[in-house]
């Protein structure tokens, strides 16, 4: 795409921009081990937002009633950088910051990076034993939190997030440069895991991470800086993920940067709020997990809103299951032919690893695509069928889980997932679900991932867990949580046995069965908590 320069932006910023940011890639090393990264590429946070001063009269954050614009909060920027160096905050300090999604928080993250500060994003449903491992582990010196008493045990300074609403009203300032180390490779971000299977682990991201996830994104989208029009009209974005996961932080990115709008919901996900938020803020873009999706699909005012303006509805955290594709094409026809999407990625990955289209998921039915540029994959140890764990090289991975050192990254700088696949002819990962996601019974090992897929494609189920029981005999069972559609007979569980002999082996065929038309429990992202769905099966006498 050809460069565009109009009157109104300056020269300068869209000759810097085109310096900074490049579309080829080139072999390097990074971290002390070899890879690919794009040349030329953003270093820096002023890099990042080097023709962002053109949006100034745009709106970047809306929640309820309140409308922020890029020019309020580029002044908010400057003026609670102030308040946290007053504070004695500044070049390398550790500040966790715990809230709910907000303006305020967006502008806490900004601020930090503004004055060379490393935010440490915590989960705002922990649990008072998690806040203090969270604690423990980072050694922060400020916490930044909208909890109102956290537990007694934390003698770490506090800040309540609320003191950051009066920068908002400061007046206009001269823009403010961003206090950075001189290394790429220098930490910028420390997220957790998700504690699904233990204690959530503290995850450290470089700044190359933070803009090579960015410069992945916007190549792929073709919305590199220098190549957005002023004059275009500004995509808005619905964001319902917590801020503090990895996706949250790549939207406030990515939307800070093309002059985009963000649509904060309030509270947790809720389908219905989401189709209005669509619908009164023309939203364009909306992403999520395939769980939330699913939610919105059945929700019963589902026909009654408006949802002409959505044009895009990616989706990750879990492959795509093709009824789901089905049903999205159908109740969306805009969306029938581009604007669907699956993507791959952790918090491990500092973003995301692979993307997959509308024509990918019509060719190639469960994949979450093909790899990004700057992203190497490996298939560990694959199987007969070429499944294995998959092995990831990326400049987005992350630097290290803080204390502790257990063999995630070994030295070539392969990431092992921990995740398993298997790669096709044509480049496309599939996942075939979690190396802990898997089911041993009588000595044959069972994906999760594979019989809920199996089960999915059933008309009348709109979720699906499979997970596994401890069993006198066999060591493990199969179990399968199955959601129903609302207004639909539950299905009898010999049906879908009978449904599943024709694409799964005998042992993996659930054996116990829960049917219900409830949701299913989730954590925080809207990922399937299994752990909770085990509890509710009876257990068998050994």
């Amino acid at each position: 795409m050809a460069r565009t320069i109009d009157a109104d932006t300056p020269v300068s910023d869209i000759d810097r921009a085109a310096q900074v940011w490049g579309s080829t890639t080139t072999d390097a090393e990074y971290a002390g081990h070899p890879g690919i990264v794009y040349e030329p590429r953003p270093r820096t946070f002023d890099d990042l937002v080097c023709t962002t001063g053109r949006w100034s009269e745009r709106t970047y954050l809306v929640q309820g009633q309140r409308r922020v614009s890029f020019r309020e909060f580029g002044n908010a920027r400057s003026a609670a950088a102030d308040f946290l160096a007053a504070r004695g905050i500044g070049r390398g300090d550790r500040v966790l910051l715990l809230a709910y999604n907000s303006p305020e928080w967006a502008l806490a993250l900004w601020s930090l990076w503004t004055i060379g500060a490393l935010p440490v994003l915590g989960n705002r449903w922990w649990s008072a034993h998690e806040i203090e491992h969270a604690v423990t582990v980072t050694e922060p010196t400020l916490i930044i939190t909208d909890i109102p008493e956290l537990p007694e045990s934390i003698t770490v300074q506090t800040e309540p997030i609320s003191g950051l609403i009066s920068c908002f009203e400061t007046a206009d300032r001269p823009d403010r440069g961003f206090d950075s180390a001189p290394d790429e490779d220098a930490p910028a971000l420390i997220l957790f895991t998700s504690g699904s299977s233990g204690r959530p682990k503290a995850v450290e991201l470089s700044r190359r991470s933070v803009l090579s996830n960015q410069q992945n994104l916007l190549l792929r989208s073709r919305r590199l800086p220098q190549d957005l029009p002023t004059e275009a009209q500004p995509g808005s974005t619905l964001l319902c993920t917590p801020l503090f996961h990895i996706g949250g932080v790549s939207n406030l990115l990515t939307q800070f940067i093309c002059g985009g709008k963000i649509v904060l919901n309030e509270g947790r996900f809720d389908a219905g709020q989401v189709l209005r938020l669509i619908e009164e803020e023309k939203v364009q873009s909306w992403g999520g997990v395939p769980t939330m999706a699913s939610r919105v699909l059945e929700h019963p005012d589902f026909d009654r809103h408006d949802l002409s303006s959505l044009r895009s509805w990616p989706l990750g955290g879990a492959p795509l299951p093709q009824g789901l594709l089905e049903r999205m094409q159908n109740r969306l026809p805009q969306l029938r032919t581009r604007g669907l999407g699956n993507t791959w990625g952790m918090t491990e990955s500092g973003g995301f690893l692979t993307v997959a289209g509308n024509r990918d998921l019509e060719k190639y039915p469960g994949t979450v695509g093909r790899p990004y540029n700057v992203v190497e994959l490996r298939i560990s140890e694959p199987d007969r069928d070429g499944i294995g764990e998959i092995l990831v090289r990326s400049p987005t991975i992350m630097l290290r889980y803080i204390g502790v050192d257990d063999g995630t990254i070994d030295d070539r700088g392969w990431l092992h997932t921990g995740d398993l696949g298997h790669i096709n002819n044509d480049g496309y990962l599939f996942i075939d679900g979690r190396s802990k996601d898997i089911v041993i019974r009588g000595g044959e090992n069972i994906a999760c991932a594979h019989v809920e897929a199996a089960l999915s494609v059933h008309p009348d189920i709109v979720e699906v867990a499979v997970v596994g029981l401890p069993h006198p005999d066999l060591g493990e069972e199969l179990a399968a949580v199955v959601v129903h559609r609302v207004g639909t007979p539950a299905p009898d569980p010999e049906d879908l046995r009978s449904m599943l002999s024709g694409t799964l082996a005998y042992f993996e065929i659930p054996t116990r069965w829960d049917i219900r038309h409830e949701p299913l429990p989730t954590l925080a992202g809207e990922k399937t908590d299994k752990k909770a769905l085990v509890t509710t099966f009876p257990t068998v006498d050994q």
